[in-house]
Parts: C-alpha cells; structure tokens; sequence
C-alpha cells in the first residue's frame, strides 16, 4: 500500500508536513536530555517531511551530555535526534510537551529512552520488540545458510531442513503479527500505531488497516500524516476483495488499444511487470507455468509494463516467453496512471479477477497463485 514508507528499529522514516509558520508563537516546547559517552558531540533535530528531511535545531552537548531545544513544533509530527545519518533515534513530538531523552550518544537508535511524549515511548516499544523479532528470523536464516554452505547437501536434504526451519520461521512471523495488530486495536488513535501497521500485509490484515484509519482520521483530521494515510486506505477500499477491478486501457505492441474489460468472461490476472525489474523477470516462470496450466479452462493474463522502451519490453516478452497475446504498455514508467489506480508502488504486483472482473485476491506468487487457480478450477 502506497501511504508511508517506515523501517523499523533505529531506522525509521515517515511522512511528514511543513508547519505553518503563522502559528509558531503557540509553539511551547522543549527537549533536553543527557547522554553518555559525550565529547562535545553536536546534536541535529529533523523533522521527516515529506520532501525530505528539515532541520529544525541544533544543540551542543556539554561537558556533561546535557542538552536543550527548544524547536517550534506546532503540530503533532515525527522527528529524528541525530549526530549523523547513521546515528540517530526517533520520535513522535506534539506541541507544548517538556520531553527528556537518555542514552548514550554514540548508539542513539538502541538506547535512548524518553518521557514526557507518551506517543514516543509506544513507538519505541513498536521497535525493539519488532527488532527483537527480525533477529530471531535472521538466526534462523543464518543456521539455514550456514549448513548449506558447510555440508555437501543433495536437494533433497536442503528442502527437508528448509521445511523444519520453516515452520519456527513461519511461528515468528505469525506471533509478531499478531502482537502488532493488537498493539493497533489497543491504541487506534496512536500516531505510534502507524510504525505497526505497515509491517502487516494489507491483504491479510486489511480490516485493521480500516480501524485504524477511523481512530486516526476521527482524532486528527486536518493532520497531513493522517490524511496521507486516510487517502491510501480510501484508495485501497475501493480496491477490496468483491469490489469491481478499475477499467485499463492501454496499447500493444502493434500499438492497438486493448482493455481489461474486453476480457470479460475468463478468470484474469493482471500482471504489473517490467522488462527491467529482476523479481518480475524471475517470477514470470511461475506465471507462465499458471497460464500453461489454465488456459483451457478460462484463465487468461492481461499484462501490465512499466516499461520506458518499446524494443526492450517486446525483447522481454519473447524472452520470458509470455506467450499471452494481452500485452499492454502506455511507457509512462512509474508516472503511469495504472501506478495510482491500483495503488502500488512495487513490481511485480498482481490482481487476480473474476468472470464479471470482480477482485478475487492480490498479489498471489509461486505456489500461492496455483494454489488459488486449482481452487477455482476444480
């Protein structure tokens, strides 16, 4: 879902708005803090807008690690303490808050602590139990890794221990996204709440997306973070499962208009690829295994490109051997308007459709997209 990008444990980036320096005399806030390991280290304060970063203040530490800003903030927004890109840790800052910050000043992302800023503090809580919980999977992937690389395994043995490895793997995720949705559903109206949600797929958690905008929206309207947000949940309502795939109309490689809708009647996936995305290149073996194996019982493909070049897009599908004949491209790159009608902003990407071009699924991979079509099929 395109609403903000958010990594998370010490690397956190988030949307953000200009404030409106008209009201800068409300503003009554101040940040002071004491750090560890201090030699007169220069402290920087960000706020993540949404063309960038903003520096806001500046502090020196003393010969202490004591420290005072006093910024305008005049709207509730999230910010970064930083001594360089590498080094910093960040927050949730409303107006007139008296916040303090503790750490040491040379690994600010991992031991900060913070009061004062109740919307801090949940999202520092977000972050080390999610950090907590990718460390686990890493290990796992690690152990994995390592015995490939050590034993002389066969195939058969490296798919054996991938599927014993799976299973904790898969326990990981499930628990961690289970914490996450009930961290939501314990605080709707948390502008913390925004770190989690955007490590739950959308299609698997779509209704706690949905909860989550109606605390937010309902409780900061006018808030730009809030209304990128509201406008990326409206956008993917309408995109629900059961609603009505939008209309696209683009040109072939003969350069005719072909829509989606002329498909009417099959059980369709469109497709967003691109000649010159590496994941599309090597999912396209397991759609063309999908088309191969469907065809004859009324499943077609309707493949979108964000190509920028003709000759490369058509060299791609011979390629790739897509031998589908519903190949359309308007070369408009990441500024096609497919891009904002489906609201993605990464490839590949799919839909699936029904008969009458209703959604059935999105973003069905692999396994997943036959596991669908045998289900429809049968």
């Amino acid at each position: 879902m395109k609403f903000i990008n958010l990594f998370i444990a010490v690397s956190v980036l988030l949307v953000s708005a200009c404030s409106d320096s008209s009201s800068e005399s409300s503003s009554n806030f101040e940040l002071t803090g004491k750090l560890g390991n201090a030699h007169g280290d220069t402290l920087f304060l960000e706020q993540m807008g949404t063309d960038g970063l903003i520096q806001v203040d500046t502090a020196m530490l003393d010969e202490n690690g004591e420290f005072t800003m006093n910024p305008v903030i005049t709207e509730i927004g999230f910010y970064r303490l930083k001594t360089s890109d590498k080094n910093f840790c960040t927050f949730i800052f409303d107006t007139n808050q008296k916040v303090s910050i503790t750490g040491d000043v040379a690994d600010l992302g991992n031991s900060y602590n913070v009061e004062g800023s109740e919307d801090s503090k949940l999202f520092w809580e977000i972050n080390m139990t999610s950090a907590e919980s990718y460390r686990k999977r890493d290990s796992l992937q690690k152990i994995f890794q390592a015995f490939v690389n050590i034993t002389q395994m066969d195939s058969l043995r490296i798919d054996s221990m991938s599927n014993e490895l799976e299973k904790p793997y898969t326990q990981l995720v499930d628990e961690h996204n289970q914490y996450l949705k009930a961290f939501i559903e314990k605080h709707p109206s948390s502008f913390a709440s925004l770190a989690a949600i955007q490590q739950l797929q959308p299609d698997e958690f779509m209704d706690t997306y949905f909860k989550l905008d109606d605390g937010l929206f309902a409780k900061y309207p006018n808030s730009p973070y809030i209304k990128a947000y509201h406008d990326g949940v409206s956008s993917s309502r309408k995109l629900a499962v059961g609603t009505l795939a939008p209309e696209i109309m683009m040109n072939t490689p003969a350069e005719k208009p072909l829509a989606l809708s002329s498909l009417k009647g099959k059980v369709v996936l469109i497709d967003f690829w691109a000649s010159w995305c590496g994941p599309c290149r090597a999912e396209n073996p397991n759609v063309v295994k999908a088309y191969n194996k469907y065809k004859s019982k009324g499943f077609d493909i309707y493949s979108v490109s964000l190509d920028k070049d003709m000759d490369k897009w058509k060299q791609a599908i011979k390629a790739d051997a897509l031998v589908w004949t519903n190949h359309v491209c308007d070369f408009k790159f990441w500024q096609s308007p497919v891009v904002a009608l489906y609201n993605f902003n990464a490839i590949p990407t799919n839909v699936l459709i029904d008969k009458e071009g209703k959604i059935l699924a999105k973003n069905l991979r692999g396994e997943a997209l036959d596991k669908k079509l045998e289900e429809l099929f049968k």
